[in-house]
């Protein structure tokens, strides 16, 4: 009898160790699987990385280049403003020409000043304003000169001739 308490005691004994065993595969086996995933988390999470990484550094780039550009710009516009500010200081004028230069025709001169009296709509656009204007009218005599100015330069005209005189 004995024996055969040993013996039902050792099939228990063999029947817990296969049941501890295979409870052990199953942890593994969940372990592995959560490892498994844990892995593939930790690839993608790296692989992101990458990518954000990548796009910071483009990003850093473009920024740089805005910045040049921007600079390039700033300065050109400097450029522009001592430009404009040097031809304003020049002393430069507005030249009308009446009529063409030929062997029968004299040259006849005269200043143009702004006058306040222009018609509505015959004002003297604002970049024409606080420049020097002056009148060139090619023609046969002086009193042909003379119509000519009256007929381009009307009295309620933006401009009025003075200063006439034959010659350049």
């Amino acid at each position: 009898m004995l024996i055969q308490i040993l013996m039902g005691f050792s099939v228990l004994l063999m029947l817990a160790a296969i049941l501890l065993w295979l409870w052990r595969q199953t942890v593994e086996m969940r372990l592995r699987k959560s490892l498994g995933s844990s892995t593939d988390k930790m690839r993608a999470v790296s692989n992101e990385k990458t990518q954000v990484l990548s796009f910071l550094e483009q990003q850093r780039m473009a920024l740089g280049h805005k910045r040049g550009e921007a600079a390039r710009m700033r300065a050109a516009i400097a450029q522009l403003r001592v430009d404009n500010n040097d031809m304003r200081a020049r002393d430069f004028y507005v030249l009308h020409q009446i009529g063409e230069p030929s062997k029968d025709k004299e040259e006849y001169a005269c200043g143009l000043m702004p006058t306040g009296m222009a018609e509505p709509g015959r004002e003297l656009p604002p970049p024409l304003r606080g420049v020097d204007h002056r009148g060139s009218i090619w023609a046969e005599s002086e009193a042909a000169a003379r119509r000519q100015l009256e007929m381009h330069f009307p009295e309620k005209g933006p401009l009025r001739p003075t200063g006439f005189r034959r010659g350049a």
